[in-house]
């Protein structure tokens, strides 16, 4: 059963670069900012495509810790999961506008239509990816090494490069919870990143390349940086 903010934000529309076979199926659903669009231990009815907007994934734990475990941008795609529940609670980040498909129907179209198929994959591959770079982050990375590398990978997803403005949607202690560190030890990461000329920070939601190569040196682990 659909909220009765969620059922009355449902519209039909093309969203522009969408997998053809796909749209036809697509609901355009509107959340508001911090309202969850579905919770770990739901059944997994839909996968939805980001249109605009940002989303959280997140564990929780019994005793109320969490975890994240990653985020959605613009133009990528979520809960593309194959178990019957939802192993991730989603929430918006801001207001986000989101298609949503019946699972059952994806995962049809996935064996007769090709270019569903084929993007099913590189989500997967992406979702794999950044799942195994996640964990080498927690586990072997030091706490600026960490932060670099939350940089860079938002970075590489937005196509930045040096120069150029990304957007943070998520707030410092999202990113604490995501890269395991303390709010404290993040604002101070990003500080000294500051300090040391390698990127400007005009507000809290919003940070200015300017020395990706030692970002990336950082992140790789290859820079001498304290």
């Amino acid at each position: 059963m659909l909220r009765p903010a969620e059922q009355s934000s449902q519209t039909s529309v093309k969203v522009a670069n969408d997998v053809p076979a796909l749209s036809k199926l697509g609901i355009v659903v509107r959340f508001g900012r911090h309202e969850t669009i579905f919770n770990q231990g739901d059944e997994a009815k839909y996968s939805y495509r980001l249109v605009s907007g940002a989303v959280r994934h997140s564990k929780f734990l019994v005793n109320g810790r969490r975890q994240i475990a990653d985020f959605s941008l613009p133009g990528e795609y979520f809960g593309f999961q194959n178990d019957c529940e939802h192993s991730l609670t989603a929430e918006a980040l801001s207001d986000v506008v989101v298609v949503r498909y019946p699972r059952s129907h994806v995962e049809r179209l996935g064996e007769e239509v090709a270019d569903v198929r084929r993007e099913l994959m590189l989500n997967l591959r992406r979702e794999l990816m950044m799942a195994q770079e996640h964990l080498v982050m927690l586990g072997r990375q030091s706490a600026k090494e960490r932060v670099a590398s939350f940089i860079v990978a938002l970075a590489n997803r937005v196509d930045a490069g040096n120069g150029d403005t990304i957007t943070l949607p998520m707030g410092r202690q999202d990113i604490a919870d995501y890269l395991g560190l303390t709010i404290e030890t993040v604002c101070r990461a990003i500080s000294d990143l500051k300090q040391c000329g390698v990127i400007k920070v005009p507000n809290r939601h919003e940070l200015v390349l300017l020395r990706l190569d030692v970002l990336e040196a950082l992140a790789s682990g290859e820079s001498d940086e304290d």
